[in-house]
């Protein structure tokens, strides 16, 4: 082995510290875009809300454990609330989905605002189907549950039906426990 060939090549060993760079994922925007990744699911304009590129906010999850883990809870964390949400209209609160949606053309709302996102401006019972179907298939991924089958077009009546029969049942299997008939 070279003089000075060790582990560290020319520089003998030692780890050569540099400064993060300007303009990138400091702390403060790696808590805002989950933070805002929690509230709409939506990567892109997560990552546009904290002035950084979508690729960069993918190959940071790649490079960096934590952030990996903490994105997973933030997307975990989005379908939740996008379930209740679904669930909530299809039980009959579409008047206040429509209320918010007339409020936040009201306001002036754009895509991507996570603050409309929890007031529930912007929200599509298609597309939250959709986004539920995605992670159903295992998020895109070529080898999870469900990889590679299609999806079915239902209408919002059958949407609907089917989250009523699923809570009926539940209500059964919780009385059931419970004792109550």
């Amino acid at each position: 082995m070279a003089a000075g060939g060790g582990a560290g090549g020319k520089a003998g060993g030692r780890l050569q510290v540099r400064k993060a760079a300007k303009g990138g994922w400091t702390p403060a925007k790696r808590a805002a875009f989950l933070e805002h990744l929690a509230a709409t699911c939506n990567i892109a304009a997560s990552a546009r809300a904290v002035g950084m590129a979508p690729r960069g906010a993918h190959a940071l999850k790649a490079r960096d454990a934590v952030f990996a883990a903490d994105w997973a809870g933030a997307i975990e964390a989005a379908y939740e609330t996008l379930e209740a949400r679904l669930l909530a209209y299809a039980l009959g609160d579409a008047e206040g989905e429509a209320k918010a949606e007339s409020e936040a053309e009201a306001d002036g709302v754009v895509d991507g605002d996570a603050e409309a996102e929890l007031r529930g401006a912007h929200f599509d019972p298609r597309v939250a189907v959709q986004a539920l179907g995605f992670r159903k298939r295992g998020g895109g991924s070529s080898g999870g549950a469900g990889a590679g089958t299609l999806c079915k077009r239902v209408s919002l009546a059958e949407l609907e039906a089917v989250l009523v029969a699923r809570l009926d049942a539940l209500d059964a299997q919780a009385a059931s426990v419970t004792g109550d008939a």
